[in-house]
């Protein structure tokens, strides 16, 4: 019997980046650039260029997080 991973959450990525998850939400809509500092942090945390997190488009940072949420390709919301 293999184990199911359980996906990590947005919430839980602002947490261990130590930013609130309201914050990480604004940077990912494009309502709030991302400071170099937390873009560092999200790195360590998601894997995701720091670089993606300061001058990529909202929807390019959301590809990202996708991929990194759903690691399996899997479908998710309705």
């Amino acid at each position: 019997m293999s184990a199911i991973k359980k996906r990590i959450t947005q919430k839980q990525i602002a947490a261990l980046a130590k930013i609130t998850p309201d914050f990480l939400n604004h940077i990912l809509k494009g309502r709030r650039p991302c400071p170099k500092g937390v873009a560092l942090r999200l790195e360590t945390v998601t894997g995701i260029s720091r670089n993606t997190w300061i001058w990529s488009t909202p929807e390019e940072m959301r590809r990202a997080m996708d991929r990194f949420m759903y690691p399996q390709g899997g479908q998710h919301g309705p």
